[in-house]
């Protein structure tokens, strides 16, 4: 193993030389016992793989030797099975069959997706900015402080009765909330934020801390106690800035990048369902026989016949 890491790591200075044998498919990558793998075999992998994944995926020394450590295994044990002859069984050749129908599949789909060309999306890229303006906005941010009475050191009923009692506490004296901060929240980051959230109706905070924030209008308004996995929250609102339209010239690219991906998939989907929906001729004599045709399905215990039924057929 660790010869085949050292040559993973060798490969960033071997642009040079990998250049002269890019061509040559029988070329060996690596060998185990009688088993080799060659680029022909690396490619033949590798474009199962999406075209816009392959290159980060090769650029992965780990991913790199669990293919070719994948690729060995397979053809050591696909030679013990020509020994054995077990290619000539018509079962594992019929697999064999299938195997190659779902490769010519996967292939079909790929140069199918490849022969679309998406049509010039610019005039409807600017009717959707023009329908759609506020998509295209940079979203308002608030930054806000808040006092956490967690859950994980009492019960809940305990941290909402605290809660309740500090809300009290602020509502006579808003002046009391950052003394309250550094005395009372449950949150570790206060002693290097205290209490500060900056963008805290992101989605990088949980649903009702986010959603909380947002309602805050304010600054200085103060929520009602707002409840978290984390614990109870009472948030201030400190600093918001406006949303911030952005101009159709810097979204334009944006907008047909994903009105081109909706028509690539609308293309593919419409393919794929004219296949599905062609009409099936099932033959209901065949059919009727799969359900047995490899053992008889277990009863169900609601199935099975009553003791008493077995013991006094009628």
């Amino acid at each position: 193993m660790r010869q085949l890491i050292l040559a993973l790591g060798l490969l960033t200075s071997a642009s040079a030389f990998a250049e002269g044998i890019a061509k040559d498919g029988d070329t060996l990558v690596v060998s185990q016992g009688t088993a080799r793998v060659t680029l022909d075999d690396v490619d033949a992998y590798v474009h199962r793989i999406p075209s816009t994944d392959r290159v980060g995926f090769m650029n992965k020394p780990e991913r790199i030797e669990t293919m070719l450590r994948s690729l060995l295994l397979d053809k050591q044990l696909a030679e013990e099975a020509r020994k054995l002859g077990l290619d000539k069984d018509p079962v594992v050749q019929k697999q064999v069959a299938l195997a190659i129908d779902t490769a010519l599949s996967r292939v079909r789909m790929e140069k199918f997706r490849e022969s679309l060309k998406a049509p010039d999306f610019t005039e409807q890229a600017y009717e959707d900015y023009l329908a759609n303006k506020t998509k295209y906005q940079i979203p308002r941010r608030v930054d806000v402080k808040h006092i956490l009475i967690d859950t994980k050191s009492r019960t809940a009923a305990e941290a909402e009765a605290i809660a309740k009692e500090t809300a009290e506490k602020i509502a006579r004296d808003p002046t009391q909330f950052d003394a309250l901060v550094e005395s009372l929240s449950d949150d570790q980051s206060k002693k290097d934020n205290h209490g500060l959230i900056e963008n805290a109706s992101s989605e990088a905070f949980v649903a009702p801390f986010a959603e909380a924030s947002a309602k805050l209008q304010k600054v200085g308004e103060i929520s009602p106690i707002v409840r978290t996995p984390f614990g109870f929250h009472i948030i201030k609102l400190v600093k918001t800035e406006s949303a911030v339209q952005q101009p159709y010239e810097k979204v334009r690219a944006q907008i047909v990048s994903r009105l081109e991906a909706e028509w690539l998939e609308s293309q593919i989907r419409g393919k794929l369902d004219g296949l599905r929906n062609e009409k099936m001729d099932p033959q209901p004599e065949v059919l009727a026989t799969l359900r047995e045709r490899y053992g008889k399905p277990a009863l169900l215990p609601s199935q099975q016949p009553a003791a008493a039924d077995a013991a006094n057929p009628q």
